[in-house]
């Protein structure tokens, strides 16, 4: 997977048209994530956490059983992806952040094994997407 450019920029002084590409960049890999995933557009969404106390971009893929997160590091050092599992579509928190290199993603064997880590981390089966 080609990441992009933006996801290792010093985010430290980030504005709104930068944040706005982060989050449209980190919907495009996320999208490219539940494709590669081949998970059904019923069965997950993507999400762009917008609250306006939260000044730090996060964009997640939701399934039924996990999240996977696009998110802006503290003190504006970059980006990571990070993945948890969850108990359902009401659990909003879902378990402990598993962080992903960036720097992993970008082989192929790198991201084939992410992609095995988050089926068997979210029970999804890899024929079709769906719960196992």
């Amino acid at each position: 997977m080609k990441i992009p450019r933006v996801f290792y920029a010093d985010r430290s002084s980030a504005n709104a048209g930068a944040k706005a590409a982060l989050q449209r960049h980190a919907a495009r890999v996320l999208r490219r994530v539940a494709h590669d995933l081949r998970l059904p557009a019923h069965a997950h969404e993507i999400v762009t956490d917008t609250r306006r106390g939260n000044a730090a971009v996060r964009v997640s893929l939701r399934t039924e059983t996990l999240f996977v997160d696009v998110l802006e590091r503290g003190g504006g050092s970059g980006v990571a992806l990070s993945f948890r599992t969850r108990r359902g579509r009401s659990d909003q928190t879902g378990g402990g952040e598993n962080h992903v290199a960036l720097t992993q993603l970008e082989t192929r064997s790198g991201y084939r094994a992410m992609l095995d880590g988050l089926r068997l981390a979210g029970g999804i089966d890899p024929k079709c997407g769906g719960r196992r």
